[in-house]
């Protein structure tokens, strides 16, 4: 099974190729441009240098969240015209469990952190892609807090991670090379791709972004009412 990999979550975009023998192809973007003008150049230049078209793709992954507002918006639109104009079935991915995947290697706990902004971040802890806790939206502070309760050693990812870099500097914390603690989108269409051949796969009309919770537009909105 031949999988495409989406993901418009953070700043930090891109778009895999991955299929039984692993990654095909990778393009990953860290520049502050929306991801309405690269991610589809992009979906071009993977295919074409992999030396395949989007109709021969057997499925679709694409991070649902959380993340940016804006951003999942416009890559589960993408990922659900993929699924509709080509008849592939999709999966939506959570970018939390997507950096466990990443990092499943590690022998200890891994903390997926993603930048919600006003030092607080979305959050959860993995075990070997076995979730310790659920997902969370809280602070930075309350994270460290919960971690330091585990009795073994924590390996922070995400853009999280590099943001509240100085607030995560505890001997047991284990951050790894900037330019790693960022998702690879491998990392998203390999996930999917064993959600996808688990028969897990998410029906293209209730796809929807994942939040976790309300926009700046509508706290604002209640302040007024």
């Amino acid at each position: 099974m031949l999988v495409i990999g989406l993901d418009t979550s953070t700043m930090v975009g891109g778009v895999s190729l991955v299929g039984p023998d692993g990654l095909v192809g990778e393009y990953v973007l860290n520049v502050r441009s929306t991801h309405s003008e690269r991610l589809l150049p992009a979906v071009e230049r993977v295919l074409e240098d992999a030396g395949v078209s989007l109709d021969t793709v057997d499925g679709i992954a694409v991070v649902t969240g959380p993340g940016s507002f804006t951003g999942l918006r416009i890559g589960a639109a993408t990922a659900k015209g993929f699924a509709y104009a080509l008849k592939k079935p999709v999966v939506g991915v959570s970018v939390l469990e997507a950096l466990a995947w990443q990092f499943q290697w590690f022998s200890g706990l891994v903390c997926s952190l993603i930048d919600a902004r006003r030092q607080t971040v979305y959050a959860q802890v993995f075990r070997r892609l076995q979730p310790v806790t659920g997902a969370v939206n809280c602070s930075v502070a309350a994270v460290v807090a919960t971690c330091c309760s585990q009795s073994e050693p924590v390996l922070f990812a995400g853009d999280g991670a590099l943001v509240y870099e100085q607030q995560l500097n505890d001997a047991w914390m284990v951050l790894p090379s900037r330019e790693q603690r960022v998702l690879h989108t491998a990392s998203v269409a390999g996930l999917g791709r064993k959600l996808l051949l688990e028969g897990r796969q998410t029906d293209a009309m209730t796809l929807v972004p994942t939040y976790m919770r309300k926009s700046e537009a509508e706290l604002k909105w209640e302040q007024k009412t």
